[in-house]
């Protein structure tokens, strides 16, 4: 008998999900980077050898990003790399308004409970650094993560799941316009990590509310060369 004999077999269903992951990530980053830029065919057979996978992974990668609103499906004509509009953008600067001072408030209520934000401290430090190293590439994904984990130390799980479907398209805006305030965004985000380490639910939700909002105007004028009306 082999060493191996006694291990439970791998769930199927897993790393089936893992597989849809994966291609969704590299679909997703090819968008946000426009290796596929708007208006593009997105043809399964091409994207099975792109990303050396079968047709399975690269339809569920599809239809996650058609929920996301980075594809445009029909029935007959396959899908294509959806435009971006400016109501897009309104509607995600809305929707950010809605969820996250709450989960920001809620983050500091927590903390002043006790729980801790040393993952919260350790992200913003490490965003901090990248872009002082002048890496903004890790720079923006260490924002997105700092969002991220304010809602996770909000401590309510929808509402964590609730901004993981806007994560992509933010940062396909943070990727073309991370030049347009990135010392203010900073700043803003240590206020807003004081804040929540404090314990202030008043303030940390003020903040995360004007931070949102002050981004708005300077992104939509960096972007618009690239909006449809």
């Amino acid at each position: 008998m082999t060493a191996h004999a006694d291990a439970a077999p791998a769930d199927p269903d897993e790393g089936a999900e893992a597989l849809a992951d994966s291609v969704y990530g590299a679909l997703l980053r090819d968008i946000v980077s426009d290796e596929l830029r708007p208006g593009t065919w997105l043809k399964e057979r091409d994207l099975s050898e792109r990303y050396g996978v079968s047709r399975v992974p690269v339809r569920q990668a599809l239809h996650r990003l058609e929920s996301e609103g980075f594809v445009q499906a029909s029935p007959r004509r396959g899908a294509v790399v959806s435009p971006v509009t400016t109501a897009d953008i309104e509607e995600l600067f809305d929707a950010r308004l809605c969820i996250e001072p709450f989960a920001a408030r809620q983050a500091a209520l927590r903390a002043a409970g006790g729980a801790p934000v040393d993952r919260l401290t350790d992200v913003l430090a490490a965003s901090e650094a990248s872009f002082a190293e002048g890496d903004d590439r890790d720079g923006i994904a260490l924002n997105l993560r700092f969002h991220a984990e304010v809602l996770e130390l909000s401590g309510n799980s929808l509402l964590a799941r609730s901004l993981q479907p806007m994560l992509g398209r933010m940062e396909w805006i943070f990727r073309r316009t991370s030049q347009t305030g990135e010392p203010d965004q900073l700043r803003e985000h240590r206020a807003l990590h004081d804040a929540i380490a404090s314990g202030n639910g008043e303030l940390a939700a003020a903040i995360a509310y004007a931070h949102i909002e002050r981004g708005r105007r300077p992104a939509l004028e960096a972007l618009a060369p690239l909006l449809l009306p």
